[in-house]
């Protein structure tokens, strides 16, 4: 992490889309080797270098039959 004031500018978001981080959802890097919980959601977008976090899908549980 770094002050927000050395931090690099976020990438645009698309036209008409405002970006949302969601509530008790991990979000993952580009290459997946950081990732994050989200404990508080809001607007805004969750980045790493620069490049914005998208959000880690979730296991398959496994069949009960």
């Amino acid at each position: 992490m770094v002050p927000a004031a050395a931090a690099p500018p976020a990438p645009a978001p698309a036209p008409g889309i405002a970006p949302v981080t969601l509530l008790g959802k991990r979000y993952v890097d580009a290459d997946g080797t950081f990732e994050v919980l989200c404990t508080s959601a809001g607007p805004g977008e969750l980045a790493c270098d620069g490049i914005a976090m998208t959000l880690k899908a979730a296991k398959p549980l496994p069949a009960s039959d």
